[in-house]
């Protein structure tokens, strides 16, 4: 069954508007009429993809990956079921504003860039939900501006990172079932190199780390450090090309910009920051808070 505008999921959650539609689902923007007419978003999975394990195990995954990070800017989870016409669905907080990629193409398209102090009030609480992630042993797989949302009237703070259906549990070094190799999964302009091989069981959460580190690239310079035509060529570009100075592009930036910037994008995972609370907190230092 597919839901529409006006119908009631459950005999609880009345859909009012049409959010976002897609390929694998659509999210909606819903009234919860048993909490005294909340305003929530429900996501659901089409119905033709219920029964195909690769969705399911995505949808199962990002519940579970929200239900984790309680208290944190992860999106806030308020139920996870399947209806009684069979439709698997979430229902989550409903976040109105601005995504980040919007934010910046606007900034850019002015020739303008965030203040440091912006940029550190925005990514913040995008580094301290990766920290919390990473605790539980939960990568995202998919940092970039299109997933860090601005609040129009802060709740739980101003921010919320979204979207963590491409997110991974790795457990003792091995990551669950959901995802084969040989497909590349994530933004391709904010893919560390390894995430290039097609072996996405392989990937730790040192593909957050080289992700977030580009999107701060992109934030205080307002263009993204490795570019290319195709997908060789950025493919290429992050695998092989120099690692770029920030602070030639920015040299009101201390100097101590560039290191930060070879360790957070290094090519292999080894040289990279091994943790977001320690490339973040030298971020701090470097930028003098």
């Amino acid at each position: 069954m597919t839901y529409h505008v006006g119908d009631v999921i459950d005999g609880r959650y009345k859909l009012l508007g049409v959010i976002g539609s897609g390929g694998h689902g659509s999210v909606y923007r819903a009234e919860d009429l048993e909490q005294q007419s909340m305003q929530v978003a429900v996501k659901c999975l089409h119905a033709n993809l219920t029964t195909q394990p690769v969705f399911l195990t995505r949808m199962q995954r990002e519940a579970r990956a929200m239900g984790l990070l309680a208290g944190t800017s992860a999106t806030e989870i308020y139920a996870f079921n399947q209806s009684q016409t069979g439709v698997l669905y979430i229902v989550m907080e409903l976040c109105e504003g601005q995504d980040l990629e919007a934010h910046l193409a606007a900034h850019e398209a002015q020739g303008k860039l965030l203040p440091t102090s912006r940029v550190l009030e925005i990514i913040g609480p995008v580094a301290e939900t990766l920290v919390a992630a990473h605790a539980q042993n939960i990568v995202h797989r998919d940092v970039k501006p299109a997933n860090v949302f601005l609040l129009d009237k802060p709740s739980r703070g101003s921010v919320r990172l979204l979207d963590f259906g491409l997110a991974k549990e790795v457990v003792g070094g091995a990551q669950g079932v959901g995802t084969v190799d040989g497909t590349i999964t994530g933004s391709p302009s904010y893919l560390a190199p390894e995430c290039w091989a097609g072996k996405p069981r392989q990937l730790d959460h040192r593909v957050d780390i080289f992700a977030l580190g580009v999107v701060l690239f992109r934030m205080l310079s307002g263009k993204l450090p490795f570019t290319g035509k195709k997908f060789v060529e950025l493919m290429l570009a992050v695998a092989r090309a120099p690692r770029p100075s920030l602070h030639a592009v920015r040299p009101d930036l201390p100097a101590a910009i560039d290191p930060w910037v070879a360790k957070s994008l290094a090519v292999k995972a080894e040289d990279r920051y091994q943790s977001v609370r320690e490339m973040w907190t030298d971020f701090q230092k470097i930028l003098g808070r």
